[in-house]
């Protein structure tokens, strides 16, 4: 089995980015189904209060997200990745805004001397596999944040996953957060079971086994996702979820 390397393996995924013609804001797959949920997650970042505030995004990928809140009023905004070409594709995101991004592993955040009010992740936690280095990442977070650490990640009822993605409980992040004196306040899911089961499926059967993240899909496979999220969005709203990604917000409790 190929040994995961995180840097490289997310500087393979932003050179699969910039060759796309377009659309070149998602971290991953750009098709019918991520579009869908980076919708969704959109919703779910829209509920924070980001106005006069100093925001920092760990693993800030191509810049998608830091490029939204930009027009949020937001006092600052810095974003960190492991992946030197991602923070590439950032900077081209972001060449006509004073967001500063820079190459980093989480672990010790050059930006010592700013005092954030936000600082958030949006499935990044879930491709630290090696727990030692989570600890430490989640540690520095709260070290470095005022107020408060949002993460958006892949939550299970047990750990479970791969050695690039782990899905883990939420009392497993309530845990390690509160050992750094946080406490867990909120926590909203992304409705998206059905269309996850459904597309997910149809990723798997209708493209190549040995296609990696990033890459194109087949036209066929995109026209499929395309027609069952006509219907699978409508079952989203109704059938409950609680698994995939998920809001946690975590409060310093000695503000």
């Amino acid at each position: 089995m190929k040994i995961y390397n995180t840097e490289h393996y997310w500087n393979e995924v932003a050179e699969h980015i910039s060759n796309r013609s377009n659309n070149k804001l998602i971290a991953g797959d750009d098709e019918p189904y991520y579009r869908y949920k980076r919708n969704l997650f959109l919703k779910l970042l829209d509920k924070i209060d980001y106005k006069d505030k100093v925001i920092l995004e760990v693993g800030c990928g191509p810049g998608g997200n830091l490029k939204y809140l930009y027009h949020k009023g937001c006092k600052n905004l810095f974003g960190v990745d492991i992946s030197s070409k991602m923070i590439a594709l950032a900077e081209e995101q972001l060449k006509n805004t004073n967001v500063s991004v820079q190459k980093n592993d989480g672990i010790n955040i050059p930006f010592s001397e700013i005092s954030f009010d936000i600082i958030f992740t949006s499935t990044v936690l879930q491709h630290n596999t090696d727990e030692e280095i989570l600890k430490k990442l989640i540690k520095n977070m709260c070290q470095l944040s005022k107020y408060e650490v949002i993460i958006f990640e892949r939550i299970e009822r047990t750990i479970k996953g791969h050695e690039s993605n782990l899905g883990r409980p939420i009392a497993y992040y309530s845990d390690l957060f509160s050992k750094n004196n946080y406490k867990l306040y909120e926590v909203n899911y992304l409705p998206i079971q059905i269309s996850y089961y459904v597309c997910g499926s149809i990723r798997k059967i209708f493209n190549s086994k040995s296609r990696k993240e990033g890459e194109p899909l087949t036209s066929f496979s995109v026209l499929l996702q395309n027609v069952s999220l006509v219907v699978t969005r409508l079952l989203d709203k109704i059938v409950p979820c609680k698994r995939d990604v998920a809001m946690l917000r975590f409060i310093k409790l000695d503000i």
